[in-house]
């Protein structure tokens, strides 16, 4: 599976990632690669535009043009954090897929949490 760009997303970001059975051992789950590579895509979509509303709020002053780079700078900001992210969920071969799940599709979303 190659990594594709981050804003091909396709899913909502609501879903946990489900798992599938290797088959090698009954208790053996991992998070299935794809679908985890697109709940990140879909994920990161959703923070950059949460963001992106956010900002536009506070900076009504800007034209169109500087609209347009800040949305880019968003998107290209988003999919850089998430490049190591997307990349691990590649390596079946270990926990990587796992933690990735956990550590970036939380059930709870605490952005807002003190």
């Amino acid at each position: 599976m190659s990594t594709q760009p981050i804003l091909d997303a396709h899913a909502t970001a609501d879903q946990r990632p489900e798992t599938v059975t290797d088959g090698d051992s009954a208790g053996d789950a991992r998070p299935d690669a794809e679908r985890l590579d697109r709940r990140l895509r879909d994920r990161g979509v959703a923070v950059a535009r949460r963001e992106l509303a956010t900002a536009f709020a506070n900076l009504d002053a800007l034209s169109p043009a500087e609209r347009r780079v800040v949305a880019r700078m968003a998107e290209r900001i988003v999919a850089g954090v998430l490049v190591p992210a997307r990349q691990a969920t590649d390596d079946s071969s270990s926990t990587a897929p796992a933690a990735v799940g956990r550590l970036f599709l939380p059930d709870e979303d605490v952005r807002d949490q003190g």
